[in-house]
């Protein structure tokens, strides 16, 4: 499938609250989490994508916690909520940013430095998680798309704007190894 962009005919996705997976919607969430998975493999090492992304507006993203394809999880209907006040100020790449042909800009926005998570799994199962760093980063990111919210569009957001491409991916490259020092697996609420 191929990534809604910021400048193409079905923009308009990115910009709708989604609506939550019902119960009796259950394939297509697992059909939604599939096609999530084969459009962001040959992106990897990624973060994360979510539904409007491949142009479906429904609650549903995928997302790792250290950018590698065998820690990516299914996260259906979330929500979260932060734990403390401390802030964590970082670069976020989009791919209907990045991938636009001719918006070529990154955001830098603030995201609660922990959160607690709630979502459903692939098996319709309630999941409770403390997410620290980076992957508390990549879950409000995330989040924010399914609220119809773009990175470069929040009022909070520092914009970065590159003249080309080429550019943009040096910077971005330097940007996953800064955001490597802050890759920590989620913890288990009831488990930590």
């Amino acid at each position: 499938m191929k990534i809604v962009t910021i400048d193409c005919a079905l923009k308009e996705v990115l910009k709708k609250k989604t609506l939550d997976i019902q119960n009796h919607e259950w394939n297509l969430a697992l059909e939604i989490a599939e096609n999530l998975k084969k459009t962001l493999l040959p992106l990897m090492p990624a973060a994360g994508l979510a539904a409007p992304q491949i142009g479906v507006s429904k609650s549903i993203f995928i997302y790792s916690y250290d950018r590698q394809l065998v820690n990516l999880e299914v996260v259906i209907n979330p929500t979260y909520k932060p734990l403390g006040e401390e802030i964590w100020k970082g670069w976020e790449g989009c791919f209907s940013v990045i991938l636009s042909e001719k918006t070529w800009k990154l955001a830098k926005v603030p995201r609660y430095k922990t959160i607690l998570v709630q979502y459903l799994n692939l098996e319709g199962k309630s999941v409770e998680k403390i997410l620290e760093g980076f992957a508390a980063k990549v879950f409000q990111h995330e989040y924010d798309h399914l609220q119809g919210i773009e990175n470069i569009d929040r009022p909070d957001a520092e914009i970065l704007s590159f003249e080309s491409k080429e550019e943009l991916s040096a910077f971005m490259q330097a940007i996953r190894q800064e955001d490597a020092d802050f890759y920590k697996a989620p913890q288990d609420k009831n488990n930590p």
